[in-house]
């Protein structure tokens, strides 16, 4: 027996209908291992989320392009494209099924991507490369002492789609405006923060991931990837989210756990 439901004058099974709801107000990121420790595997818009590193590892700045991308649904099949390295040692796309599943039913989300970058650090080629028309792209250039103010502003606008800000400190009042300004424009926030830091413990985020380089090769790069705070999601869980420097292509995988070792047995006489 299965279960349908009326939506817009169209019978759809209860999954697809659940679907079609939640995809309005989350999305994901296409890579299963990584959307399955979110809570409710969707990643929140109107929320903000938070890419924790330590500071001697540099900034998270891959995954916070990966996760503007698929806030502002930009091409969702390439977006969406995993890499097989069990298949004859080579990277073979997949198209992952949320995103076929999101592109057929129409379900879409347009909008700017604003990247504070008070330091003029960004490389914005890096951020096309990786799928984001630089069309939509929108760099912004506040003092410090502005930033947390501008970045509530562009939150709070609804033509936004997603806001990448590096943030190392914010008050509990800061914190709190800010995740008000998410909910009213039905943006997604996305900050970089400082790991192992004072300031790191006051936050309002729907998601907190702490992002660790791992050992890659001489043409993949790779990141350990640990939820730590997203109420309903798989907290303390890592993934290994991999990037293939020649052709592009991105997957995320489940951590390896480490084997036991072998206790010698004993002779047998």
């Amino acid at each position: 027996m299965q279960l349908i439901s009326c939506h817009e004058g169209r019978l759809l099974t209860l999954a697809e209908a659940q679907f079609r709801a939640s995809a309005g107000r989350a999305f994901r990121t296409g890579l299963e291992a990584l959307d399955s420790l979110a809570p409710e595997g969707l990643f929140s818009r109107g929320a903000v989320h938070e890419l924790l590193s330590h500071p001697a590892h540099g900034k998270p700045l891959f995954v916070a392009t990966l996760l503007a991308r698929s806030a502002i649904g930009v091409t969702p099949l390439a977006a969406s494209r995993t890499m097989n390295l069990e298949t004859a040692g080579h990277w073979c796309p997949v198209a992952a099924r949320s995103f076929v599943r999101e592109a057929a039913s129409g379900v879409t989300r347009s909008g700017a991507v604003i990247w504070s970058d008070p330091h003029h650090e960004l490389y914005p080629p890096a951020l096309s490369l990786h799928g984001i028309p630089l069309e939509q792209v929108y760099l912004l250039h506040p003092s410090e002492a502005d930033q947390t103010w501008a970045v509530a502003e562009c939150l709070r606008c609804k033509g936004v789609g997603a806001v990448v800000a590096a943030i190392p400190r914010l008050t509990r009042v800061e914190a709190r405006r800010l995740q008000l300004a998410a909910e009213a424009g039905g943006t997604t926030g996305i900050f970089l923060r400082p790991a192992g830091t004072g300031g790191a413990d006051i936050y309002s985020a729907a998601t907190r991931w702490l992002v660790r380089p791992a050992p890659g090769l001489r043409t993949v790069q790779r990141w350990s990837i640990q939820l730590l705070h997203g109420h309903g999601g798989r907290v303390g869980h890592t993934v290994i989210l991999e990037y293939c420097r020649e052709n592009h292509l991105v997957r995320a995988t489940d951590q390896l756990a480490d084997r036991p070792s072998r206790k010698a047995q004993p002779a047998v006489a």
